[in-house]
């Protein structure tokens, strides 16, 4: 005797399979893994048979939904266009926009005083960012600066055998 197979219809992802006949009435989704009864058994028939009347049912359910989701786009874009019938019928009349921040923001200044603060504002920020690198960025005394006679780093001679070469 060979052994029975039935295809049934998982309850989470609604896809159609092949599945063993056995005792337990529970089987399992090879797609979604959930574990579930047996509600309602399609076909039962020999391992050829229902992979075929499987194929069969998922193309049909495939089309099924591809189907319904056009209709529903369609549907969808016939809103769309409606309202936006309905919009443009209601913006026939022009509206002055206000702004609501303009009673709480302070006037810009003229165009005349922006233009002859700008000059100034970048003469003093190329006092303060300046491109000459060797000269020193601490303006103090030179008093306070630590001159390189005083360092003890550079009193020391150094011996090594590279001196020889140099």
């Amino acid at each position: 005797m060979s052994q029975q197979i039935r295809v049934v219809q998982c309850i989470q992802c609604k896809m159609y399979q092949v599945d063993f006949v056995k005792k337990a009435k529970t089987w399992q989704c090879k797609i979604c893994r959930q574990k579930q009864n047996v509600l309602k058994e399609f076909f039962r028939g020999s391992a050829a048979e229902c992979r075929v009347r499987v194929q069969h049912l998922n193309l049909e359910r495939g089309m099924q939904e591809d189907r319904q989701n056009s209709l529903f786009i369609t549907a969808k874009r016939q809103l769309e266009a409606e309202e936006d019938c309905l919009e443009s019928e209601e913006n026939t009349t022009p509206q002055k926009k206000t702004n609501k921040w303009a009673n709480y923001v302070d006037k810009p200044l003229e165009t005349t005083q922006k233009s002859a603060a700008e000059p100034r504002i970048t003469e003093e920020l190329s006092d303060e960012i300046s491109m000459d690198f060797k000269r020193s960025r601490s303006t103090g005394p030179r008093s306070f600066k630590r001159s390189a006679e005083n360092m003890s780093s550079v009193n020391k001679k150094i011996c090594t055998k590279w001196n020889d070469f140099l």
